[in-house]
């Protein structure tokens, strides 16, 4: 029997942590239902990744494809949900049938989030890995912080090798109450034409 669907997304909301150098999230009331308006509005001011966000190829490869340009296919299906141990994902935590699936992989790294400020000691997924999720024909690969790629990278292995093999990243997303295993994964970017990511709400089942 099918489970019910398990949000995997981090809520958004003012202060949240975020990659250095990007702006701050703001989320500001435009209008409040009373005497000037029967509706209540809020203005949203964010950039394309943040919290539970999806990458699309246009994020690092140059005339790569963007989100508006990728079937939702891309962003659900079949999803195995890996447990790590230690400071990286490593070749021996990918798992050896990733045909058509999307690899997520649960680590250390939810306990960072109790902190509003971004940490650079977050497990991230090394470039060999990748090149194995590539090889092993991954079609979606997702972590539990903000990057796939280690925090003082100067040349992001795993960004480039996945999205330039046509394999779309899902960054950000809450595992904690996640068991490994078997499940079916939606996580829909918004269709904003000719961009490079999206905030998404990411959910599972069990299958």
């Amino acid at each position: 029997m099918i489970g019910p669907w398990i949000d995997i997304s981090y809520p958004i909301v003012n202060g949240l942590p975020q990659w250095p150098g990007d702006p701050p999230i703001k989320m500001i009331p435009y209008r409040e239902i009373g005497e000037n308006s029967v509706a209540r509005v809020t203005k949203l001011e964010w950039i394309s990744h943040f919290m539970t966000h999806v990458d699309a190829p246009a994020h690092f490869i140059a005339g790569g494809l963007c989100i508006d340009d990728l079937s939702l296919d891309h962003w659900s299906g079949e999803a195995i949900v890996v447990e790590v141990e230690g400071d990286a994902i490593e070749e021996k935590h990918v798992p050896e049938d990733c045909q058509g699936l999307c690899i997520l992989f649960k680590s250390s790294n939810f306990e960072l989030w109790a902190s509003s400020h971004f940490r650079e000691d977050y497990v991230y997924i090394t470039g060999p890995a990748a090149h194995l999720l590539v090889a092993r024909g991954a079609k979606l690969v997702g972590v539990d912080y903000l990057s796939v790629d280690k925090w003082d990278t100067n040349e992001f292995p795993s960004h480039y090798t996945l999205l330039g093999s046509g394999v779309t990243i899902l960054e950000g997303i809450d595992l904690r109450s996640i068991t490994p295993g078997k499940y079916e994964l939606v996580a829909f970017p918004l269709k904003i034409v000719g961009c490079d990511g999206s905030p998404v709400r990411a959910a599972l089942r069990r299958l």
